[in-house]
């Protein structure tokens, strides 16, 4: 009788063994079919598959979704989610992304509130606050980086320190609406008499004239220091920076967001969730490693393909913000959220009022 009890245990556990090698196969299939849809076109086609055609075939298919990106998006805050992609994060939590390009960040925004993209990256001042003062059906999932980077360039000669010693100089905004309030706002709040500030009249001002015009003499250009500042220093130009959010808080937004269609994410929550933690994923992996990132951001994004110095110099200056004093990756503080869009509706910079602790969800974060 112990014989037969041995026996009978022991074929059991081979039998134990045998599904588990079997599930663990399932697995595997499952996975490669994933990453050979997203990397199909790319594939060696002489290379040997260890997987055969007909498993892949009756394989399950990975989610698809689309990501609608802004080209007027500084390339290196989008590092992470390239780099989700090429490190298969994305395959790895069943989800095939595709990338889509639009002309500006608005444009970006909408294709996600009208559910042709499933996801988008927003900033919190412009494209995201529009949408949410026409009650576009958006949410914000994830901040892509924790604090506001936004501020003035001053040449290092010109001895300003602080932001009320620009009462009576001309600074260059770019004829941005946000950024010329956010600048009355820093000298007023530093105890300067920002009505004698003098605004531009320049349509637009980009990195490559931020550092053209500061090299011509002008003294002061708004910008982002994880992009215009740290190309002055790429270029050798001795410059302060002054951080609008160090003289008042409430200028504190969130520079880029992740956002979602709103109905997809009803629909989809696990998708949404699956989505963010690979994007995380992909900005530890750009964290770690901003030389890698860079070069290929730079074979990926056409306008900075000859600017990897600055790339890198920015990603590894972004290493460190991404999280920054946060409890987690992506974390969105709603008393932050509303404090910003309370200032932007006191300053009127939206045709509506934007709703506060609307558009903002952080249930769906790793």
């Amino acid at each position: 009788m112990r014989k037969l009890f041995t026996a009978k245990t022991h074929s059991l556990m081979r039998y134990k063994r045998a599904m588990a090698a079997f599930l663990a196969l399932a697995m595997s299939i499952s996975l490669a079919a994933c990453g050979q849809n997203r990397t199909s076109k790319a594939a060696d086609v002489s290379a040997p598959s260890v997987v055969s055609s007909q498993a892949v075939s009756s394989a399950p298919a990975c989610i698809k979704v689309t990501l609608a990106l802004s080209s007027r998006t500084a390339a290196p805050l989008l590092g992470g989610l390239y780099e989700a992609e090429a490190q298969g994060y994305f395959a790895k939590y069943g989800v095939e992304v595709t990338f889509r390009s639009a002309d500006s960040a608005e444009k970006a925004s909408e294709l996600a509130a009208s559910g042709t993209t499933q996801f988008t990256t927003a900033e919190q001042s412009t494209s995201f606050a529009q949408a949410l003062s026409s009650g576009k059906s958006l949410t914000a999932v994830a901040a892509l980086l924790q604090h506001s980077d936004s501020g003035i360039v001053i040449p290092a000669s010109k001895n300003i320190s602080r932001p009320k010693q620009l009462e009576s100089v001309t600074c260059q905004t770019g004829s941005r609406p946000v950024l010329a309030a956010k600048l009355l706002d820093a000298v007023a709040a530093d105890g300067g008499q920002s009505s004698a500030l003098i605004k531009d009249t320049v349509d637009t001002v980009t990195t490559a004239n931020v550092v053209s015009m500061l090299k011509q003499g002008k003294t002061a250009c708004c910008g982002s220091y994880s992009w215009d500042g740290l190309a002055c220093r790429e270029a050798n130009i001795a410059a302060n920076f002054l951080f609008f959010r160090d003289v008042d808080a409430a200028l504190d937004d969130y520079p880029l967001l992740l956002a979602a269609n709103t109905s997809f994410l009803k629909k989809q929550p696990k998708v949404a969730e699956n989505f963010l933690a690979a994007a995380k994923m992909g900005y530890l992996y750009a964290a770690a490693h901003p030389e890698n990132t860079s070069k290929l951001l730079c074979s990926k994004i056409a306008a900075v393909r000859s600017q990897q110095p600055l790339v890198q110099r920015s990603l590894t200056w972004l290493a460190g913000k991404y999280t920054d004093n946060a409890a987690r990756w992506g974390e969105l503080d709603i008393q932050r959220w509303n404090r910003f869009y309370g200032w932007m509706n006191q300053k009127k910079l939206t045709p509506k009022t934007i709703p506060l602790s609307t558009g903002v969800s952080d249930a769906y974060l790793p």
